[in-house]
C-alpha cells in the first residue's frame, strides 16, 4: 500500500471516529452519516453528482476537524454537527431531492468552494458552543444551506454567526414568537407590571429585547426601548429572524423547552 493510500484511509478512518463520537448528540444520526460518506455505490455517489460533491466537500472539512487537536467535549460537538448535516443530506437526497446547482460546491481556481467554507464556518462554531442543545440545529442550518440557492454563502455566514451569537433560550424564544398562537402569552409590555421583576421574569425579558434590538422579531410594530416594553403575546419573527428559525429548523426545538420561558411570559 502507497504511502498516500496510506495517509487517505487514516483521514477516512480519522472521520468515522469522529462521527462516531458524535453519537452522544446526533443518535441514529451516525449511520446515515457514515454511508454518506461511505466509498462506492453505497455511499453519496449513488445519489449523483450533487450528493457525491456535497458529501467530498463535508468529508474535506471532516478530515481537517479529526487531524485537529481537539478536546473530549470538541469532538462530541464537531462529530455530532458532522453526523447530523451529512444525516441530513443523504435523507433529502434519498426524498427525491438535488442540492443546489448554482456552484456552491464548486472550487474557484486556488480557493476553496463556498460549501467548504460555510462547512468550516458551523463545525468551528460549534466546536466552541457550550450549549450543546445548540448543535443539532447548526446541522440543520448546513443541510438546509446545501439545498437552498437563494441563500448566498454571505447570507450563509451571516446566519451562522447570529445563530452563535444567540444563546440556546433565544432560540426557543424565537419558536415561541412563530408559535405564539397555540401558548397563552401576556397581550400587553410590562410597564404597569407591579410587584417588582423577579430574576426569573427580567433575564427572560431581557433576552427578547435582544433579539428585538438585532431586528430578529418584533412586537406588532411597536417601539420597544427597554425590557418594559416587551409584548410577548405580539412577538413575531422578522428578517434575518425568519431565516434562523427556518434554516435551523426550531420547530424541532421540544415544547418542554419553552415550558420555562412560557410559564414567566404569561
Amino acid at each position: 500500500m502507497t504511502e498516500k493510500s496510506n495517509s487517505a484511509e487514516g483521514k477516512h478512518s480519522g472521520i468515522r471516529r469522529l462521527i462516531n463520537t458524535g453519537a452522544e448528540i446526533a443518535g441514529g444520526a451516525v449511520g446515515g452519516a457514515l454511508g454518506f460518506f461511505a466509498d462506492g455505490p453505497v455511499g453519496a455517489a449513488l445519489f449523483g453528482a450533487g450528493g457525491a460533491t456535497a458529501a467530498a466537500a463535508l468529508k474535506r472539512i471532516g478530515e481537517e476537524a479529526s487531524e485537529r487537536l481537539l478536546g473530549p467535549r470538541e469532538q462530541v460537538r464537531v462529530g455530532g454537527v458532522l453526523a447530523i448535516a451529512a444525516g441530513e443530506i443523504r435523507q433529502r437526497l434519498e426524498n427525491g431531492e438535488s442540492v443546489r446547482a448554482d456552484g456552491f460546491f464548486e472550487s474557484k481556481g486556488a480557493s476553496r468552494s463556498d460549501a467548504e467554507e460555510v462547512a468550516e464556518s458551523v463545525l468551528l462554531k460549534s466546536q466552541r458552543e457550550p450549549e450543546e442543545k445548540k448543535i443539532p440545529y447548526m446541522g440543520h442550518l448546513f443541510a438546509a444551506v446545501a439545498f437552498d440557492p437563494q441563500i448566498s454563502a454571505q447570507l450563509a455566514h451571516q446566519i451562522i454567526k447570529t445563530a452563535e451569537q444567540l444563546t440556546y433560550r433565544q432560540l426557543c424564544i424565537l419558536k415561541l414568537a412563530a408559535a405564539k398562537q397555540s401558548f397563552s402569552l401576556r397581550g400587553g409590555d410590562y410597564r404597569n407590571h407591579g410587584g417588582g421583576f423577579a430574576k426569573e421574569l427580567y433575564q427572560v425579558l431581557y433576552e427578547c429585547l435582544d433579539l428585538y434590538l438585532r431586528g430578529l422579531i418584533n412586537f406588532g410594530g411597536g417601539v420597544a426601548f427597554g425590557p418594559t416594553d416587551v409584548k410577548p403575546g405580539s412577538m413575531t419573527v422578522q428578517g434575518l429572524g425568519a431565516d434562523v428559525f427556518n434554516l435551523m429548523k426550531l420547530t424541532l426545538i421540544p415544547n418542554a423547552d419553552l415550558a420555562p420561558i412560557v410559564a414567566q411570559l404569561r
